[in-house]
């Protein structure tokens, strides 16, 4: 009689994404962007026929979901916990002896999914844990939203739902910053709140997020003092503390 494993099938997910067209495929739609099978396909050089039957297999192993649109099929992450998983794993393959080089403007600020990482990531992280709008302790991740939180909240119009139907906010790994960045229906909000104000616009073809002119203004206001962390393009001008 065979031995009982004391995990899940990790097995199973570990080959999904073994394959370097899939591993690609994932990283194409971090940004949680949604793309057509055929952009896919070009972007890593895959026949038609090669990147469907990849696509369908991460479909069909709970990584990615799909939409049809016409004749066209849709792909996605299939949730923000893949997403936040795949970070960990990418913070993981960077722990080498010699650190990997990062482009600048990945690290600088980039899409994680659907909210901010990078260092413009961690200091809105820094900001909302120093003003004790997020604290230890709590249910789900052991985070918990103070009521001076959803005041800061409700002064950039954005109230969280009373039933939220995701964690409410979360750190997750930063792999270039290998420090917190925020997520959750908190990160989310703030990362389409700086979207939808012009303060961050996405790089094209990238997953990279660059802070614009009038941006600036905008995170000093935000921020305050903990913008003087940043430069023009969200870069970090000094190391902020590693602890809360």
């Amino acid at each position: 009689m065979g031995r009982t494993s004391e995990l899940p099938n990790i097995a199973r997910i570990g080959a999904l994404i073994g394959n370097p067209v899939r591993a690609q495929f994932i990283a194409a739609l971090m940004d949680g962007s949604e793309r057509p099978a055929s952009e896919l396909a070009a972007m890593v050089g895959a026949t038609p026929q090669t990147a469907s039957a990849h696509l369908a297999s991460l479909v069909a192993g709970g990584l990615l979901a799909v939409r049809p649109h016409g004749r066209h099929r849709f792909y996605r992450l299939s949730n923000d916990q893949v997403a936040a998983a795949i970070e960990v794993l990418s913070l993981t393959a960077t722990q080498t002896v010699r650190p990997p080089h990062f482009d600048e403007g990945i690290r600088n600020a980039r899409r994680c999914y659907d909210h901010v990482a990078g260092r413009l990531g961690v200091t809105i992280c820094d900001f909302v844990v120093a003003h004790g709008y997020v604290i230890a302790g709590g249910e789900g991740d052991g985070l918990t939203l103070t009521d001076t939180g959803g005041s800061w909240l409700q002064s950039l119009e954005l109230a969280p739902p009373p039933k939220p139907q995701r964690t409410l906010v979360r750190f997750c790994a930063d792999w270039t910053e290998r420090r917190p960045h925020l997520a959750g229906w908190v990160g989310a909000a703030l990362c389409r709140w700086l979207e939808e104000r012009d303060v961050i616009r996405r790089v094209s073809g990238s997953r990279a997020l660059t802070v614009t002119p009038p941006g600036r203004a905008v995170l000093a206001r935000l921020l305050g003092e903990h913008s003087k962390h940043l430069d023009g393009s969200g870069e970090a001008k000094r190391q902020l503390p590693t602890s809360f």
